[in-house]
């Protein structure tokens, strides 16, 4: 059954965002009367019948709609700073939403090597992930935010940040499965010196992922695969 996402499931009958119609009747060809599933990325998972198709457009008739909870009871943050290359952060947002996270948040940073990014194309790979794992919850994806900024923000209690230099521990000695945590990954060239004694002032553990000095967006997805089935066990 091919998979459709539409933010809003509520109704009876809903039309897909024109993306998703686009793929719909120029793709795939799909007809009226044809069977369908529908996710809203927020735990809803339904299917339909496709009952109208037009150029630009495709109504779909809900026949059934059932909601997936949660499918981790710690919710896992992370926080990357974005490569200079998108596509690499791309592909991390797109294996991350395969393994299982809550959030992400571009991270900018004094060695940052991109200050901006389409949120827009990051969320279509989110989307595009989702569907292909056949998920019902797709991350929030926040805007690039500066490091004092996200500091500011409200937080969980269980705080890390990835950190090749100085004293640190291992995170999966570190990690507590049972609980919410936010993880901070920093650009190629790590966080600064001064960004680690703000970290550490702001509650933040210093952890490692071994002794291989990692890419960003390597460390990022191997510490959420190692976060995602810690829960598991």
């Amino acid at each position: 059954m091919h998979l459709f996402h539409c933010p809003d499931l509520a109704a009876d009958r809903v039309e897909l965002p024109e993306e998703e119609a686009h793929h719909a009747n120029a793709v795939l060809r799909l007809a009226v009367g044809a069977h369908i599933g529908l996710l809203d990325g927020a735990g809803t998972r339904a299917e339909g019948e496709v009952e109208n198709v037009t150029k630009r457009g495709c109504t779909v008739r809900v026949t059934a709609r059932i909601h997936v909870p949660p499918e981790r009871a710690a919710r896992i943050h992370l926080a990357v700073a974005p490569t200079k290359q998108m596509d690499r952060i791309e592909w991390f947002v797109e294996k991350a939403v395969e393994i299982g996270v809550d959030r992400i948040t571009p991270l900018l940073t004094d060695r940052t090597e991109r200050d901006r990014l389409r949120i827009d194309r990051l969320q279509r790979v989110a989307i595009s992930a989702m569907k292909q794992s056949q998920r019902a919850w797709s991350p929030v994806i926040d805007a690039l935010t500066p490091l004092p900024h996200f500091l500011a923000g409200e937080l969980p209690a269980q705080r890390c940040f990835g950190w090749c230099e100085g004293e640190h521990a291992s995170l999966m000695a570190r990690y507590d499965a049972t609980q919410d945590v936010v993880l901070l990954i920093g650009p190629e060239g790590d966080f600064s010196a001064k960004e680690a004694t703000t970290l550490r002032a702001a509650g933040f553990d210093a952890v490692s992922l071994g002794t291989a000095r990692l890419r960003t967006e390597t460390a990022a997805l191997a510490a959420c695969t190692w976060m995602s089935l810690a829960q598991q066990r």
